[in-house]
């Protein structure tokens, strides 16, 4: 994972024009860049198993038809507490993966958020296991801005998880002006707009200070999938705007971390997320 993850990256070198009004499905990374890029790391995410949510009744499926007709799927963590199999859930949890991660892997280790009285949705990207559409990053992104500005209609609070790649999307979203309560932004790259990527998806271009306690931004000192030339930068850059950040130097990319540590992280970012909500 680690050695194709940095071919990726290293693929996309030179910078292409973006025009406005960009189609949501168009490659803005590079015509033939973007796809081939999408199409190594897609490689390394599993299949779909549906079993691995079956035993859990709190979970079930989920669409989101996106604004250009495409359906992505994915499963709610329904909010619940310890005398009532449903309850009218407090917010929503929203969390964008990493690029080689699908959603019955990440929605079954959540259940503590639906425990305090969130529904949590975990989507495929589109082009991903079950979901429709071509993978592209500004689709990707637009897809996200949609979900957040309509999850927010239905519920009160907003909590947002963005993983590695899902990182960059959640900066995205919430440098757009989107309304939220609560993020973290795990191990993000600070910007592709050096392998190729227009300027605007770069996390780095999305941080202000008026964003203040509601962010968290997460590293790890041992990640061999995105090292400290490109998860640094945003930390950085969040710290010298008075943001939240936190460095363990021997974490390593989330989710291969060793269990231990793992649960370490994800209890961070529990407390985080749960407590700036005000739970």
């Amino acid at each position: 994972m680690r050695r194709l993850s940095a071919l990726a990256l290293s693929i996309l070198t030179t910078s292409q024009p973006v025009l406005a009004d960009t189609p949501r499905e168009a490659a803005i990374c590079g015509w033939f860049k973007e796809p081939l890029v999408f199409t190594l790391w897609s490689s390394l995410t599993p299949l779909p198993v549906p079993e691995r949510v079956t035993r859990h009744p709190d979970i079930s499926l989920a669409e989101f038809v996106a604004d250009d007709g495409k359906v992505l799927r994915g499963y709610r963590y329904a909010a619940r507490d310890s005398h009532l199999p449903h309850i009218q859930p407090k917010g929503y949890l929203l969390v964008a993966s990493g690029n080689a991660m699908i959603s019955d892997q990440l929605i079954v280790g959540l259940g503590d958020y639906a425990a305090a009285g969130y529904d949590v949705y975990v989507f495929d990207y589109r082009g991903y296991g079950r979901s429709e559409g071509r993978r592209r990053l500004n689709a990707i992104i637009a897809d996200y801005r949609e979900m957040v500005a309509r999850f927010n209609q239905r519920y009160e609070r907003t909590l947002l998880y963005g993983i590695s790649l899902g990182g960059l999307v959640m900066m995205n979203v919430i440098g757009a002006g989107a309304e939220f309560d609560a993020v973290v932004i795990d191990s993000s790259p600070s910007r592709l707009s050096d392998y190729g990527c227009p300027g605007w998806v770069d996390p780095l271009n999305n941080l202000s200070e008026s964003l203040g306690s509601k962010v968290l931004i997460i590293t790890g000192g041992r990640d061999g999938v995105l090292d400290e030339s490109m998860v640094g930068p945003l930390r950085e850059r969040a710290a010298a705007l008075g943001l939240g950040t936190h460095h363990e130097a021997g974490w390593d990319h989330p989710f291969l971390d060793a269990p231990a540590v793992h649960e370490t992280r994800q209890r961070l970012i529990r407390e985080y997320l749960l407590g700036t909500a005000g739970h």
